[in-house]
């Protein structure tokens, strides 16, 4: 169900969901569009990787051994700017805040591609 947002990310693409019924964008995707309630109507999109910080929180503690990310190290609610909601990490900003805009940038690690966004100055 999530292959076309895995293969975007091989591509350095951001791909979310939307309903085409509705035209609500949604991730991760569902069978049923939580705003109009249309069954089997989820289409993928490319995103603009564009959006704002909906909600945050600083970790300070290791939950996984190295090469994962250690702390200090932010996780976010990044609201994309075509209304799908992604949990990620923020890079290189000293100072999170609620509504912060943020960029996607695409992280290769050996075996992995994942997106993280990064504070638009």
């Amino acid at each position: 169900m999530l292959e076309p947002y895995f293969e975007g990310l091989a591509t350095s693409e951001l791909r979310t969901t939307r309903c085409t019924a509705c035209r609500e964008a949604q991730f991760p995707p569902r069978m049923t569009c939580p705003h109009c309630s249309a069954r089997d109507t989820g289409e993928w999109i490319a995103a603009s990787g564009l959006g704002r910080v909906w909600s945050f929180c600083t970790f300070h503690k290791a939950y996984l051994p190295r090469p994962a990310q250690q702390p200090p190290y932010v996780v976010a609610v990044v609201e994309l700017h075509e209304g799908s909601k992604l949990i990620s990490n923020i890079i290189g900003a000293e100072n999170v805040e609620v509504g912060m805009p943020v960029k996607a940038v695409f992280a290769t690690e050996p075996g992995e591609h994942r997106v993280v966004f990064e504070s638009v100055h």
